[in-house]
C-alpha cells in the first residue's frame, strides 16, 4: 500500500535539539542545582551530552528519552512522589525559556503544506510530554497541520514500543502500513518497526550521523525539507 501518513518525530527532527535544549538545560540546572555553567554541564553529560561537540550524543537520554528518564539521572534517588514533581517542573516550569529558545531545523510550513497538499495526513510522536509537545508546535505556528500530537504521556509505553505508530492508525483510520515515521535517532526506526509502520525514514538533522542510524531506515535523508520529493519518488 503507498503511504498516506506521516509520523514525525520532534527533536531532531522538526526541532533544533542542540540549539534548543543545550542551552535550557544549562539554565534550568544551574537553577535547580544552584551550581554554575560547568556544574550544568556536568549534569547534563550524565545524560548523555558531549561537551567537546556541544551537542547530544545519538541514543541517549537526552536526546530522546522522556522527561521522567531524564528526571531519573538527575534525581536518582527521589521517591515516586517527589520525582513525579521534578518531572512536573520540568514540563511546566521553564516555558519562557522554550520561548526564547525553540528553534525549528528549516521552515516547515512550506514543507507541512506540500505534505497535506499530497494527501498526506499528519502527526507527531514524541518522547516528550503532550503539554511540552503541544505548546512547541503551537509556538512554531505548526500545530494545525497534525491530526495528533502523540507523547510518551498518552500512550502505555512510550517509544520504541510501536504504540505511538498504532495510535496514529486508530486517530486517521490508515492501517499502519501506510504510515511513515520520520526521525532523527534509533528508537523512531524501531518504533516504525514494531508498529508496523510501512516506512521508517531516518534524518540526519539530529545527533545520529549516517552509520548511527541508515541501516536501520528505509531511506535516509538529510532532513525534513527532502520528504516531499522522496515520497513523490515512491
Amino acid at each position: 500500500m503507498s503511504i498516506a501518513g506521516v509520523l514525525f518525530d520532534k527533536d531532531g527532527t522538526l526541532i533544533d535539539v542542540n540549539a534548543t535544549w543545550v542551552p535550557i538545560y544549562r539554565e534550568v540546572l544551574m537553577e535547580l542545582f544552584a551550581t554554575d555553567a560547568p556544574g550544568a554541564e556536568a549534569l547534563m553529560a550524565k545524560g548523555g551530552y558531549d561537551p567537546a561537540s556541544g551537542k547530544f550524543r545519538a541514543g541517549s537520554v537526552l536526546a530522546g528519552g522522556t522527561t521522567r528518564q531524564i528526571a531519573e539521572i538527575w534525581w536518582p534517588d527521589l521517591d515516586e512522589t517527589a520525582l513525579a514533581g521534578k518531572v512536573h517542573t520540568l514540563d511546566h516550569g521553564y516555558t519562557h525559556l522554550v520561548r526564547d529558545r525553540l528553534a525549528p531545523l528549516v521552515p516547515l510550513e512550506p514543507i507541512l503544506t506540500e505534505l497535506r497538499g499530497m494527501g498526506m495526513r499528519l502527526g507527531i510522536a514524541t518522547n516528550d510530554s503532550h503539554v511540552s509537545a503541544t505548546a512547541h508546535m503551537a509556538q512554531i505556528g505548526a500545530i494545525g497541520h497534525f491530526e495528533d500530537i502523540i507523547a510518551a504521556d498518552t500512550v502505555a509505553i512510550p517509544k520504541p514500543s510501536g504504540q505511538m505508530v498504532r495510535r496514529f492508525s486508530e486517530v486517521t483510520g490508515l492501517p499502519a502500513s501506510a504510515i511513515a515515521m520520520v526521525g532523527d535517532n534509533h528508537h523512531d526506526m524501531e518504533e516504525a518497526r514494531a508498529g508496523g509502520a510501512g516506512l521508517a525514514i531516518a534524518v540526519l538533522s539530529g545527533n545520529a550521523g549516517y552509520d548511527d542510524i541508515a541501516h536501520l531506515a528505509d531511506h535516509t535523508i538529510a532532513s525534513v525539507a527532502e520528504l516531499p520529493a522522496l515520497l513523490r519518488s515512491l
